[in-house]
């Protein structure tokens, strides 16, 4: 390859057989076929010019691409609303000759007025031709009430047994509750805690005699619906306690309940002396 006349980097001149231009880097091998570049490769503007010239096209396609993204949508928007009626009322033809003007107006009402409301104005205009005061809207039906629920079969009887002059409670006391007209019982005992829990078969009418039994007290014990008992001093209690322990006859208290819920009864129960 011969050189160029001018240095196309620099525009120096060349000698036909140079194989480099003496004033820049530019070069001209004798072989070029392989690693030849091309001049304009190596002018200074080419680095900046082609990757412009890269981003133009990227940004030209890029706003194509949305300028015609758009277009379909607008086009689209146009579609759906043209789709849709337009809502109003219907403009009000002329009555024709021999046609009473009061049946074309009502025949426009009843078509401007929606398809639900339309049973209402032909009743209403109905009852008016016809001279009959219209009737006074009735209010719904009340929903019936629901019905009692039925008697429970069983009553849950739980408590604490005490002792009177100590307040604390009493392990181990037999807690019997007695049906005295069919003369049966069910016995429960109390726990370490004084508590005693049990489930009896429902009466009708009547109740359950309770009867109270421990070994070291008197089978008198204090009518449960007694107040202020914890309020008491340990004298007063004290001597309640000596009362009911010479008490020779008790009325029994009767426990009897009307629903399902735990009747909760405590009792409490006077030492021997």
């Amino acid at each position: 390859m011969t050189a160029p006349a001018k240095c196309p980097g620099c525009g120096a001149k060349l000698e036909p057989d140079m194989l480099a231009c003496p004033n820049c880097p530019m070069s001209f091998p004798e072989d070029d076929s392989a690693s030849e570049v091309h001049p304009l490769k190596q002018t200074r503007w080419y680095g900046v010019v082609m990757p412009l010239l890269f981003f133009a096209g990227i940004g030209a396609l890029i706003w194509m691409l949305a300028t015609g993204f758009w277009r379909l949508a607008q086009e689209n928007n146009q579609a759906d609303n043209s789709s849709y009626p337009t809502r109003g009322a219907p403009a009000e033809a002329a009555p024709e000759p021999g046609t009473d003007a009061s049946a074309v107006s009502a025949a426009s009402t009843a078509a401007a007025v929606p398809a639900e409301d339309q049973e209402v104005l032909v009743t209403g205009d109905a009852s008016s031709s016809e001279g009959a005061s219209a009737a006074p809207a009735r209010a719904p039906a009340a929903a019936p009430a629901p019905p009692p629920p039925p008697p429970p079969t069983h009553w849950r009887l739980r408590g604490t047994v005490y002792d009177l002059s100590t307040l604390k409670p009493l392990p181990g006391c037999w807690v019997r509750f007695v049906d005295v007209d069919a003369n049966r019982s069910v016995t429960a005992r109390t726990d370490a805690g004084g508590r005693y829990r049990t489930i009896v078969p429902a009466l009708d009418g009547r109740g359950y005699e309770v009867r109270l039994s421990k070994s070291g007290y008197a089978p008198s014990y204090l009518d449960p619906r007694t107040r202020g008992v914890r309020e008491m001093s340990a004298a007063e209690r004290a001597g309640l306690a000596r009362g009911l322990a010479t008490t020779l006859t008790q009325s029994p208290a009767v426990l009897q309940t009307s629903d399902a819920k735990p009747l909760i009864t405590d009792f409490y129960l006077a030492p021997r002396p």
